[in-house]
């Protein structure tokens, strides 16, 4: 397999409200104790992650010819990502989401206009020839791709013979969970979600059951239960794993690091179970940081953490 992978789905800046004690309430200020300015978007924190572990990453997203387009530019370039599929659009506003953290997990408020307008006629297919895996990102905003997805899928395939599919729906904002993607699912190889995401993908009660119901669809599915860690089923074989301990200080794309390095340990040959062993590893680290893509010492310690999975037998 390739060691590249494309990046397909919502790239934004992330300004990240921290140390939260009191919940938000219409007319009352509540105080932060940190604040930060981050690439946001799973998309963006995924591509920043992998890219981050060392691993040749673009992304196919929309941004503004802006300030904070400039932002996510010149931040994901330094940890090594590859811009040049990104675009950049004039007199259009780059994407941005408040994230107010709290310890065991967080409010969002988005404002993802540009976003919403990626059409698949808008990428092209040449950006990605010679990559291992394509990963897909937040489903459920990116309205103009949603009835491009299967087409696109299909072209990718058909244009880059062995190449992965991988997904991540992220939340649904209006909150329908609509059965239209089973159809997408039936095209993907691998299948990330959080727990309250299967659940409500495959409308079963519990974190197993839509695990079981949506390996009927994909080969590969994992489940990410946070603070308890994950389970996963590829093919016949079942895994679990428990969360590893952290000192705690934001959970901002805690999900989509952990993507990440399951994806770099697919990159690598690596079997299923170190490859989840590694995405609990980079899942648990980033969150002892402020931001999803956080900085470049995150991944030096996740670097060193994640040695013994790549050299042992």
């Amino acid at each position: 397999m390739n060691k590249r992978c494309i990046v397909i789905g919502d790239l934004n800046t992330d300004f990240i409200l921290s140390g939260l004690e009191d919940l938000p309430e219409l007319g009352r200020e509540i105080i932060a104790n940190k604040y930060f300015l981050d690439i946001g978007g799973s998309g963006g924190i995924f591509s920043a992650a992998l890219s981050g572990l060392g691993i040749e990453t673009g992304i196919v997203s929309k941004i503004g010819d802006d300030f904070f387009g400039s932002f996510l530019v010149k931040k994901l370039e330094g940890f090594g990502a590859n811009t040049s599929h990104l675009i950049i659009k004039d007199n259009f506003d780059t994407g941005t989401t408040v994230n107010l953290s709290y310890e065991k997990d967080k409010f969002q408020i988005s404002s993802l206009e540009l976003i919403f307008s990626l059409k698949a006629e808008e990428i092209s297919l040449n950006n990605l020839k010679d990559a291992g895996i394509v990963h897909f990102t937040s489903y459920y905003v990116m309205n103009g791709l949603k009835k491009g997805y299967p087409g696109l899928i299909d072209s990718i395939r058909k244009n880059n013979k062995g190449i992965k599919i991988s997904m991540d729906t992220n939340d649904d904002p209006e909150n329908k969970w609509g059965d239209e993607i089973y159809e997408i699912l039936e095209k993907v190889d691998i299948f990330f979600a959080n727990e309250k995401e299967a659940i409500n993908i495959s409308k079963k009660s519990n974190a197993y059951d839509a695990m079981e119901k949506l390996s009927n669809h994909v080969d590969t599915v994992i489940v990410k239960l946070g603070s308890r860690g994950y389970i996963a089923k590829a093919g016949n074989r079942e895994y679990k794993g428990e969360a590893i301990k952290v000192v705690y200080k934001d959970s901002t794309g805690a999900g989509d690091n952990f993507n990440a390095g399951f994806i770099f340990g697919l990159l690598n040959g690596l079997s299923i179970s170190r490859c989840l062993n590694i995405a609990n590893i980079c899942g648990g680290i980033t969150t002892e940081y402020l931001g999803g893509a956080g900085n470049h010492a995150k991944f030096k310690k996740i670097k060193e953490k994640i040695k013994s999975q790549l050299e042992g037998p």
